[in-house]
């Protein structure tokens, strides 16, 4: 068995080489760096865009309801209601279980809940749904998968929050927007490789 830190090493090295990865609580966006406006203005603003999210989630389709169960999580999530966020990316995984960025996001929820067990087994699922797992899920196309979970979190770049300039505002969109290119990407891969050969 290998030893923890090795293990460790081995998965640093795994995610180094990967184009993208899951989750939102890493993603070049204000809303996870350190707040530079007052705590009480910070939570107006989540609250505010919580609240057109879930006007938004009453409306919506379902095509774009796991994005905005993300954001909803995710705003919860800063808003230091741990178990909210926590139930929006249990809804996101019930409805989509091939959905990457929801056991990123449920890693992270329960990490900070200190429910090790929970967060090892979404680790786990995620790891197989990417095919980084000694036996990777194989239901599914994971170039589908990898196209989603880019394409949800191009879409929460702009709902950010904080953002204390034009220039800035204008980065993070920008991010959002390359976020989207590589999903498409992706979906233009999986079309290419589920394409008949062309005729002679």
């Amino acid at each position: 068995m290998a030893e923890p830190e090795a293990a460790a090493d081995d998965l640093d090295a795994l995610i180094d080489d990967l184009d993208y990865l899951p989750g939102h609580f890493h993603l070049e966006m204000q809303l996870n760096f350190e707040p530079r406006s007052p705590a009480p203005l910070r939570a107006r603003d989540l609250k505010l865009q919580r609240e057109g999210l879930r006007q938004e989630l009453d409306l919506e389709a379902t095509l774009q309801r796991p994005a905005v169960c993300h954001l909803l999580g995710t705003f919860a999530f800063y808003l230091e209601e741990l178990d909210e966020a926590r139930e929006r990316f249990l809804e996101v995984a019930g409805e989509d279980p091939g959905n990457l960025n929801a056991w990123a996001n449920l890693a992270h929820v329960y990490g900070r809940l200190g429910q090790e067990e929970e967060e090892e087994a979404c680790a786990a699922r995620l790891a197989s749904l990417m095919g980084l797992a000694a036996d990777p899920e194989a239901a599914g196309d994971p170039q589908l998968r990898a196209a989603r979970c880019l394409a949800e979190q191009g879409y929460a770049h702009g709902f950010d929050v904080g953002c204390t300039s034009l220039e800035e505002r204008a980065r993070v969109l920008a991010v959002g927007i390359a976020l989207y290119d590589k999903a498409l990407s992706y979906g233009q891969q999986m079309v290419l490789t589920r394409s008949p050969p062309a005729k002679l």
